[in-house]
């Protein structure tokens, strides 16, 4: 009741478009620079062995759709888009990666300062790549389609890496390849943000 309330933005858009599959193409650009690095360097990192999972399969994939669901319904549902009423998309696409990042903050006490430093990073340029799909939307969509796309990233990281080993490398190899991809995202937002003052100064 009390989010009819808020001050969300317009929404724009909705359904699958352009925005959508880039942001689908990022998320597998990523995961796949991440994975070339670790060839290259030899990374000690890589599949999860038969029964290290800890729970059946099953279990493991709702486990993880709840709890990406479960974040999304605060970061790209409400935290997100209302920051998107106070400043440019990218910016609050940062902000929010940020505090998605510093949310993971029991991290920090298992890995270098370094590597929580870059994992910071990495959560910044995740949410920059869920803006560029998510921006304009409804709420529900913005909650569904940030949860799928969370889903997805959290399902190649645990699957092709078993979730790294915690080491500054890791992080390193995916900060980069999240930040290349966010670079590419951050441009159709940007134009998206100059396209909507162009039809504001029109319109006035």
């Amino acid at each position: 009741m009390w989010r009819k309330r808020l001050p969300y933005p317009p929404v724009m858009k909705s359904g699958f478009d352009d925005s959508l599959f880039l942001a689908l193409a990022a998320c597998v650009a990523a995961a796949g620079i991440a994975l070339g690095l670790a060839r290259l360097q030899g990374a000690p990192w890589g599949p999860p062995k038969p029964g290290s999972l800890g729970a059946p399969l099953a279990l493991v994939l709702v486990v993880q759709t709840v709890g990406a669901a479960a974040e999304e319904v605060g970061w790209r549902g409400l935290v997100q888009p209302l920051l998107e009423t106070k400043v440019a998309p990218v910016i609050a696409s940062l902000v929010t990666g940020a505090l998605f990042g510093l949310g993971h903050f029991y991290l920090a006490f298992g890995v270098a300062p370094l590597s929580f430093g870059l994992f910071l990073i990495s959560a910044m340029a995740m949410s920059m790549i869920l803006a560029l799909a998510t921006v304009g939307r409804s709420i529900r969509e913005r909650i569904l389609i940030a949860t799928l796309l969370h889903f997805l990233l959290n399902m190649a990281t645990l699957f092709l890496f078993a979730d790294g080993d915690g080491s500054v490398l890791y992080f390193a190899d995916l900060a980069l390849a999240f930040g290349v991809c966010c670079a590419v995202a951050s441009i159709p937002l940007m134009q998206r943000k100059a396209a909507a003052s162009a039809i504001g100064r029109a319109g006035a």
